[in-house]
């Protein structure tokens, strides 16, 4: 089984990213991994730890300045207009090399995403430039106590006073609320409509919560309160409307960009996994020789190349589509396929993996069980697996409109 890149598109984001990734990136994270480990450090109070922080920011930077960081932006927002498709690519070759930080360089949760495209002119300028040579965070602010899944039944209000709007609610597990600089905020107004909200760190009646520590053990999320927060009227991603039409951009961007990141993790884990069987003795002999070992990891490749082929050409129908402003049934559907499949191959590698290595798959500093966390994880955040089944079904004319 052979895992090529198929267009001379993607080839170039994955040629452009080599060379990045083995040099400067490589040079950034190696000091991350002298300090903390395959882990990420965390400060006293359960953050991410300082250092750390600096790290990633400086792996950011690397990325956008290469034209990396978010190529799937509009040239017109300062991206390359990149496809979905070829982006699948350079997100496998990023994640090829597992979790070490070189990560960072794609603008992922904490960077620009689709949403972007629908800024006004002064949102552009002050928050969108600044977000795309990755000067500043991000954290996209949906999820609330009462309002997960059904995301429409938030609370969070945006109401007009003057030149402004002012929103009042809270949210909770925010990926990067303990450091953005900037929140994109999703809230209802009161005349029943969407819309997304840019809350800079220093507006008034805007307050972070405590770490709220998940399986991730990373430090990076947490809740955040808007008390009658005022921001100007033209700071906004789009203008609030009846549908879900803008938050629905950056929810389809996540599942998205499973594809690329689940593979090269996967792949990650099984080239390691095969290497151990091959190497490691037991009995007289490589465990790989074992039939239970070996069909364990060969079945996992299997998996692994055929998620590959179904998300390459799902991508590939959901750029011919068009896949922002309003999808149709299909294309909704082929996003949750997308992260459907490729979760569960993430899931299976990750524990395939584990399980060869045994009890050296259960130490932190071999770094496997970290990423079956991290596959564990995936299948809540951007819409859990029960939800994409759900879409899917939908799509083929079955569970009614309910």
């Amino acid at each position: 089984m052979k895992f090529d890149v198929p267009t001379a598109e993607a080839t170039r984001l994955v040629d452009e990213a080599r060379p990045l990734l083995d040099g400067p990136v490589a040079d950034a994270t190696a000091q991350h991994e002298r300090d903390s480990g395959r882990e990420p450090g965390l400060d006293p109070d359960g953050s991410l730890a300082e250092h750390v922080r600096g790290i990633k920011r400086r792996v950011h930077r690397l990325g956008a300045e290469a034209g990396l960081y978010a190529p799937f932006v509009s040239e017109a927002m300062g991206g390359r207009g990149s496809s979905l498709r070829a982006c699948m690519y350079l997100h496998e070759e990023v994640f090829l090399r597992g979790f070490g930080g070189q990560q960072w360089m794609l603008g992922w949760t904490d960077g620009p995403s689709p949403m972007v495209e629908e800024a006004t002119e002064r949102a552009a300028r002050e928050f969108v430039g600044p977000l795309m040579r990755a000067e500043i965070t991000t954290a996209f602010a949906q999820t609330e106590p009462e309002a997960g899944s059904d995301a429409t039944s938030m609370s969070t209000v945006a109401r007009r006073s003057g030149g402004d709007w002012v929103l009042t609610g809270h949210k909770h597990l925010i990926t990067n609320a303990p450091f953005a600089e900037v929140a994109q905020v999703v809230a209802r107004t009161e005349d029943g409509e969407y819309g997304v909200f840019l809350v800079p760190e220093d507006a008034r009646g805007f307050s972070r919560g405590p770490i709220q520590q998940t399986i991730m053990d990373d430090g990076q999320t947490a809740s955040l309160t808007f008390e009658d927060c005022h921001i100007p009227v033209d700071m906004v991603l789009g203008e609030p409307r009846k549908k879900f039409t803008v938050p629905m951009r950056w929810v389809n961007w996540t599942k998205a960009r499973r594809a690329g990141m689940c593979v090269g993790l996967s792949r990650y884990c099984l080239d390691r996994a095969l290497q151990y069987a091959q190497e490691r003795e037991a009995f007289g002999r490589p465990i790989g020789s074992f039939e239970q070992v070996a069909l364990g990891i060969s079945e996992a490749y299997r998996k692994t190349w055929a998620t590959r082929a179904a998300c390459d050409r799902l991508l590939e129908e959901i750029d011919a589509a068009g896949p922002w402003e309003n999808p149709d049934a299909e294309t909704r559907a082929n996003f949750a396929a997308i992260k459907l499949t490729a979760e569960e191959c993430l899931l299976e590698a990750a524990d395939v993996a584990v399980q060869v290595f045994g009890g050296l798959g259960l130490l932190k500093s071999t770094g496997l069980e970290h990423i079956y966390r991290v596959a564990r994880n995936l299948r809540i955040p951007g819409g859990t697996a029960e939800i994409q089944r759900r879409e899917i079904a939908r799509s083929l004319g079955l569970l009614g409109k309910g």
